[in-house]
């Protein structure tokens, strides 16, 4: 046979009609995916994130999304999902975002008539929502004389999640914040007379809200996404926060997939492929790859075993669809290019790959 036109063939050669297509909503629903772990459906219509039922195709709306592409992963044993507006979590019940704006600085006031140590104090704050603490705020110095005290005056929070603020400072003439409070977020100000029982370091200092973006993924341990032609990733175990001085890897071409794997991540560029190899965010080595041009978003995560040219002992290899058909990335870095015999000439602004009874199912525009 050398072109089959809706014929499927079964693994002992028998040749049968493929089932045909039926139109199942006539809702603009897009972006569609199912939890593995939940087998939820999530999708977005509009401009909102909805959860889909699969059998009657009701929508139920979730949170504003914006218009531009969703994207889905499992994150601690909830459904986390980047878009336009932001990152998001679902946990089965609720909605909300997953970052934490910085909070802007406090005021400090002298005070006098309280018993404070003479000397240089520098006070920050963070807030508390979702068991989660945002970055630490930009910092505010007093300089106090003797017989005094600070009244430290907390910005207003409009984030109906937060439920705390937690206030840091330092020893006189020291320059290492500690937690000295943590209060109701409807406090206005506290006053600090004398020097508190001062706790655990800031961790937070300097850290930024996590960015959103395309291509969300989860790899050792800290979201990655991609904007334009830079890749970005999370701080390790806090999914909401980065650090924009350092937590990013440039590229010379708009980044068209990523796709974590054992060994690495593969990245797809305009013309080629890159694999990122390494463990460590800081020293991971860049190997350009000879392959034919991958189309944009048409990445996804293959099981070895499916591909029965591949002895990669069951690991999880990265597919995606280029000009000369599919194209595995296994986890140690190698490129088998599995139709580029038989296919030439493939061309799309943008695709969508699934797996689908043993097949890898592709769709194009």
């Amino acid at each position: 046979v050398r072109d089959a036109v809706n014929i499927s063939f079964s693994d002992t050669g028998r040749a049968e009609l493929a089932k045909t297509m039926q139109l199942q909503s006539s809702k603009a629903i897009r972006d569609l995916w199912q939890s593995p772990l939940h087998k939820e459906c999530f999708a977005a219509l509009d401009n909102q994130w909805v959860k889909v039922n699969p059998d009657t195709w009701d929508t139920e709306p979730l949170i504003e999304c914006g218009a531009g592409p969703l994207f889905h992963i499992v994150l601690n044993n909830v459904v986390c999902m980047a878009c336009d507006n932001g990152l998001f979590t679902y946990d089965g019940q609720n909605a909300k975002r997953l970052t934490i704006d910085t909070p802007a600085r406090p005021q400090a006031n002298v005070k006098s008539g309280y018993s404070l140590d003479q000397g240089d104090y520098s006070f920050a704050i963070s807030w508390l929502a979702n068991g989660l603490e945002s970055a630490l705020s930009e910092i505010e110095k007093i300089q106090l004389q003797k017989e005094s005290g600070v009244q430290l005056q907390l910005p207003m929070c409009l984030d109906s999640s937060v439920t705390h603020v937690r206030i840091y400072m330092t020893d006189p003439g020291g320059g290492e914040l500690r937690q000295a409070f943590e209060l109701p977020i409807d406090t206005m100000s506290v006053d600090i007379p004398a020097l508190p029982e001062l706790g655990r370091a800031a961790t937070f200092q300097y850290l930024s809200p996590m960015k959103s973006g395309d291509f969300l993924r989860l790899w050792r341990g800290r979201l990655w996404v991609a904007r334009s032609n830079v890749l970005y990733f999370s701080e390790a175990m806090a999914y909401h926060l980065t650090d924009e001085r350092y937590n990013f890897i440039q590229f010379p071409q708009r980044i068209r997939f990523i796709e974590p794997v054992d060994g690495g991540i593969w990245v797809g560029q305009a013309d080629h492929v890159v694999f990122l190899r390494g463990q460590d965010m800081r020293n991971m080595v860049i190997e350009h790859k000879a392959s034919r041009a991958p189309v944009y978003a048409s990445s996804n995560l293959l099981h070895s075993d499916m591909v029965k040219s591949l002895s990669q002992g069951g690991n999880w290899c990265a597919v995606w669809l280029a000009e000369n058909g599919f194209v595995v990335g296994t986890a140690e870095g190698q490129l088998v290019e599995l139709q580029s015999n038989a296919i030439q000439g493939i061309t799309a602004q943008s695709s969508q790959l699934v797996g689908f009874a043993d097949r890898l199912v592709a769709v194009v525009n």
